[in-house]
């Protein structure tokens, strides 16, 4: 298995300058050392087309969120909540427009990403109770969104794929239809580690440090762990959403993804698994770092729109 070449130029050119890892420091200076980064680096021009992008609060929290509208002439899109990257810790939605963009022009849909409450402010299980709330949100309104009940999904990455595929499993409880699930990265088992947290644990932008303030600082006790809305890959995953799930070769979570790819497949959930043996954590949101990056979001995002299509063609009742 080989880096990619662009990838590998990124992770020279940050240990040459001695660049700090995402959660050096206080989550303040954390986050605002990445949105400075990441807005500083955006060309907005560059970004998908789209009709419009707005802003508002939403359910009983209440929840920001950010709701960007493609342009499209049909009557009826798919609505997708989307929930950013960042380890439950840093973050936000104003950085992930450019994903939100895209998935809203590639897919013409009503993208919904969500500023979900951030630890260690407010640690587990806010974060996992915004999702719900919001998605919740979305199929309530979705006259006002996409218009089609049957087109609604979730998708993330990293700790966003994580509030995802719990999003979804609590709309099963609540007999919300989800039409498919997009998992990139998807942190999936506080419980334990898996080989690749160990194996790709240093020197590929995520590393097993990370993953372990992560624990420290997201959950309250070690038995918040082994709770589902924590670990999702510990829970009752019978009759949840059909996923298509993204893992790179060299990402520590590498293994939480196809370990919960294959629980789904045991539950009897429809499962597209790509492995992209050349890239990192978080690959989807770097297509601007990444030729190989982007093919791999492309892929991702056709797999995603077109398992959305197949379960909307499904009746409600079978």
């Amino acid at each position: 298995m080989t880096l990619d070449p662009e990838f590998a130029g990124f992770l020279s050119f940050l240990k040459e300058v001695g660049a700090p890892s995402t959660f050096d420091g206080t989550p303040e200076e954390a986050r605002l050392r990445m949105a400075e980064t990441i807005e500083g680096g955006w060309d907005r021009d560059a970004f998908p087309a789209v009709a419009s992008v707005s802003e508002q609060e939403v359910g009983s929290i209440p929840t920001p969120v950010q709701i960007v509208r493609p342009v499209t002439e049909k009557a009826s899109v798919p609505t997708v909540v989307l929930f950013h990257p960042g380890g439950f810790i840093v973050g936000a939605a104003r950085l992930v427009q450019d994903v939100a963009q895209r998935l809203a022009n590639e897919m013409e849909a009503v993208i919904v990403s969500v500023d979900y409450r951030l630890a260690p402010e407010h640690p587990f299980p806010a974060a996992p109770e915004d999702a719900v709330e919001v998605t919740a949100w979305a199929h309530a309104h979705i006259s006002e969104l996409g218009g089609d009940a049957a087109r609604l999904a979730v998708a993330g990455e990293s700790s966003g794929a994580n509030l995802a595929t719990v999003a979804a499993r609590a709309m099963r409880d609540r007999g919300i239809p989800v039409a498919a699930q997009l998992l990139a990265s998807p942190y999936t088992d506080f419980s334990r580690d898996y080989p690749s947290a160990l194996e790709n644990g240093a020197g590929f932008f995520l590393s097993k440090a990370d993953l372990d303030l992560i624990r420290r600082t997201y959950l309250p006790d070690a038995e918040a762990a082994r709770l589902p809305d924590a670990s999702p890959a510990r829970g009752d995953l019978a009759g949840t959403a059909p996923a298509v799930i993204g893992v790179a070769g060299f990402d520590p979570l590498r293994d939480d993804g196809t370990v919960y790819a294959a629980k789904l497949l045991q539950a009897d959930v429809p499962v597209q698994l790509r492995v992209f043996p050349g890239l990192i954590h978080p690959f989807f949101g770097m297509a601007g770092v990444s030729a190989a990056a982007r093919a791999a979001g492309d892929e991702l995002i056709a797999l995603f729109s077109a398992a959305i299509e197949r379960s909307a063609l499904v009746p409600a009742s079978a």
